[in-house]
C-alpha cells in the first residue's frame, strides 16, 4: 500500500512547517521489516539529542530510496551533497564552493528538516567537525574525531582496547573523549576542542597520535589506509579531521542490514566483553533513561554554541550584566514543556520609547513573541496590529523590571497577565489559541487569532483578532499549575505522541498507507485516512512505534478522547 499524508512540524524557532510524507509503510530494512514511517518516528523522537551535534554543520546525505536490501541483494545507495530539486524553501542551507561549482548543503538544525531527510530515505547523515559562521565562513573545528575501524580478524573488542589507549593519550593533552559505537563495525572517539586550531592543524595532531600508537603497538594499531596492512589490526583513521571530510553524525541511522545507530556510549560499556552495536529502539530507550552521554560536545558546550539557534537574535541584542533581563549563554534552549502541562503565556506591559504590550507564547522551549502597540483587543470588532519580535528565553515569562538607558528595549516592564493557553492551530501565517489569565486578572479567558499579513519572521506584521466564540469551560478542565515563577522546568523531551482510533485494530485495509501525520512542535497526531479503516496511531516516548508499523501487521491501539 502506498501511503500519503501531510505533516506539520515546528522548527527551532517555533514556526509551523508543512511537510509531505509518503509511502510510510515502505520497508527500508527488510531484515527487520522496519518501514519508512518507523524511520521518521525515530528521527522525531531522537531529534532533541541529535540536533545539538548537527546544528551549524553542512549535511552530506547517503540515501537508500528503495531500502538497504538484503545480504544477497543489497539496495542501491548514493551520496548527495547539493540540495535536491523541490527541497522546501524553509530548510536552512549554506553554500560550499567545489571544483565543479557551488553546492548548497542543508543544515539539519530543526525537527522538520530531519523529518524531510527521513522522507527522502537519507538514512545516514554525515557532517564535518566544523560549523558555519553566521556570515557563511567556517569556524575552526570544535571537535576532534578518530575512527577506529577493525580489519579482517579484528572486532569491537580490539577497537575498545585501542580506544582506551587513545583515551590515555588524549587525557594527557587535557582532552576527555567520548566513545561512539559507529553502527557499522567500529568505534568513533570524539573530543571537544577550544576552536583555536585549523582543520589542518587538528588533522596533523591526530595523525601524529595514530603513528605514535602504531609504533608502540604494531600488532594492534595501523595508521595507514592500505588494506594489506590491516589484517587482525585496528585502523586508527585520523584523516576525518580534514576540513573536506565528514563522519557519520552521532545518533544517525546506518544503512546496514538492520537499523543500527551511531550511538554515544560510556567508557564503562566499552569494558563489556559482549559490547555490540545498538539498534534504534535500544538507543531511544537509553536516551529516555539516561540522556545523551555526548551532551557536553553539543551546542551547549562552552564557546561552541551555534549562531543559528532560536535565541541567537535575542542574545545578540543584549549584554549579560548590563541588563536585568535573563541572557542565556547559548542560542539553543534546553527547557521543554513537561508532559501533561499546557504551555505558558505572558502579556507584559512595556513602557519603552512608546508604550506597548508584548504577547509571548511558549513554544518548543522559547517564548515566541509579538509586540502589540494597542494591547489585547477588547472586542471581536477590533483587530490590533502585532509585530513579531525575536524569540525570548522561557525565563523571560517571569521578568519584570527596568531596562537601563542605552540597552535594547530600555524602559520599565511589568507583567500585565500570565497563565496557560490551549493551542488550536499553529501555521506559518495563522495561530489560533485560547488564553486564560490569573484569577481576577485583567485578561480573563479569551480566544484569539494571530494572522500574518506582511513579511516573514522577525518584524513581520500580524493582525491580533479576538474571536467571537469563547469556550465557556476552563482549559480542558485541567487544574491550574502554580505560576511559572514557582516552578522549575528542566529536561529535554524528544516528543510526545497522542493517539485516537475509530477501530480497535488496523488491518490490510487500514494500514499506515491510510494515515496522514500532523506534527505540532514535536507532538504528532495521526489522522485517519478512510471511512472504514480510519485510525490514528501514535505513541509516547519509550513505547514501540505503533503508528508506523507495517501494513500487514495487526496491532491494538489505545483510544484517546
Amino acid at each position: 500500500m502506498v501511503g500519503m499524508g501531510y505533516a506539520e512540524g515546528a522548527d527551532g524557532a517555533g514556526r509551523g512547517r508543512m511537510l509531505r510524507v509518503t509511502n510510510l509503510d515502505k520497508v527500508l530494512y527488510p531484515a527487520t521489516g522496519t518501514t519508512k514511517g518507523e524511520v521518521i518516528d525515530y528521527v522525531t523522537r531522537i531529534a532533541s539529542v541529535m540536533i545539538p551535534h548537527l546544528t551549524g554543520r553542512p549535511v552530506t546525505r547517503k540515501r537508500w530510496p528503495d531500502g538497504v536490501g538484503t545480504a544477497e541483494n543489497p539496495g542501491k545507495s548514493f551520496f548527495t551533497k547539493d540540495l535536491e530539486r523541490g527541497t522546501p524553501e524553509w530548510i536552512h542551507r549554506m553554500p560550499i564552493e567545489h571544483a565543479t561549482g557551488v553546492k548548497e548543503y542543508p543544515l539539519a538544525d530543526d525537527l522538520p528538516t530531519l523529518v524531510h531527510l527521513a522522507q527522502m530515505a537519507a538514512l545516514e547523515l554525515h557532517v564535518p567537525q566544523w560549523r558555519f559562521q553566521a556570515d557563511g565562513g567556517r569556524r575552526p573545528p570544535d571537535r576532534l574525531v578518530l575512527d577506529l575501524d577493525p580489519g579482517p580478524g579484528a572486532g569491537l573488542t580490539e577497537c575498545a582496547e585501542v580506544a582506551r589507549l587513545v583515551r590515555e593519550i588524549l587525557a594527557g593533552m587535557g582532552l576527555d573523549p567520548v566513545p561512539v559505537t559507529s553502527g557499522s563495525k567500529g568505534i568513533h572517539l570524539y573530543a571537544a576542542l577550544p576552536g583555536t586550531q585549523t582543520s589542518e592543524e587538528v588533522a596533523a595532531v591526530a595523525k601524529a597520535l595514530a603513528q605514535a600508537l602504531e609504533a608502540d603497538h604494531p600488532d594492534l594499531v595501523v595508521s595507514s589506509m592500505k588494506r594489506a596492512l590491516r589484517e587482525g589490526k585496528v585502523l586508527l583513521d585520523w584523516s576525518q579531521n580534514n576540513g573536506s571530510k565528514t563522519t557519520v553524525a552521532p545518533y544517525s541511522l546506518r544503512g546496514r542490514l538492520e537499523p543500527w545507530v551511531a550511538a554515544p556510549r560510556t567508557w564503562e560499556e566499552l569494558d563489556d566483553p559482549d559490547l555490540r552495536q545498538l539498534l534504534f529502539a535500544e538507543v531511544l530507550e537509553r536516551v529516555e533513561d539516561s540522556g545523551d552521554p555526548m551532551a557536553a560536545l553539543g551546542f551547549h558546550a562552552g564557546g561552541r554554541g551555534a549562531d543559528s539557534g532560536p535565541l541567537a537574535a535575542y542574545i545578540a541584542k543584549r549584554t549579560a550584566g548590563r541588563t536585568p533581563e535573563p541572557v542565556p549563554a547559548d542560542a539553543h534552549p534546553e527547557v521543554a514543556l513537561p508532559p501533561g502541562e499546557l504551555p505558558r503565556f505572558v502579556v507584559q506591559e512595556h513602557h519603552a520609547t512608546r508604550l506597548h504590550w508584548d504577547l509571548r507564547l511558549e513554544r518548543d522551549g522559547v517564548l515566541v513573541s509579538w509586540a502589540v502597540p494597542r494591547g489585547i483587543p477588547e472586542t471581536a470588532t477590533r483587530n490590533n496590529l502585532a509585530i513579531m519580535t525575536e524569540d525570548h528565553p522561557l525565563e523571560y515569562a517571569e521578568f519584570a523590571g527596568t531596562i537601563p538607558k542605552g540597552q535594547y528595549g530600555a524602559g520599565t516592564m511589568t507583567i500585565w497577565d500570565e497563565g496557560r493557553y490551549e493551542l488550536e492551530k499553529w501555521r506559518d501565517d495563522e495561530v489560533i489559541f485560547t488564553l486564560e489569565g490569573q484569577p481576577g486578572g485583567p485578561l480573563g479567558r479569551v480566544r484569539l487569532a494571530l494572522i500574518r499579513t506582511q513579511g516573514e519572521g522577525e518584524k513581520s506584521q500580524w493582525l491580533l483578532h479576538r474571536m467571537k466564540s469563547d469556550p465557556s469551560t476552563r482549559l480542558r478542565g485541567l487544574p491550574r499549575a502554580p505560576p511559572a515563577r514557582r516552578r522549575a522546568r528542566r529536561g529535554i523531551r524528544a516528543g510526545r505522541w497522542t493517539a485516537a482510533s475509530a477501530d480497535a485494530q488496523h488491518t490490510r485495509d487500514s494500514g499506515p498507507g491510510a494515515c496522514s501525520l500532523e506534527a505540532l512542535g514535536g507532538r504528532w497526531r495521526g489522522l485517519g485516512g478512510d471511512e472504514v479503516g480510519r485510525y490514528a496511531c501514535a505513541r509516547r516516548l519509550g513505547r514501540l512505534p505503533a503508528a508506523v508499523a507495517g501494513a500487514h501487521r495487526k496491532r491494538r491501539h489505545r483510544e484517546v478522547p
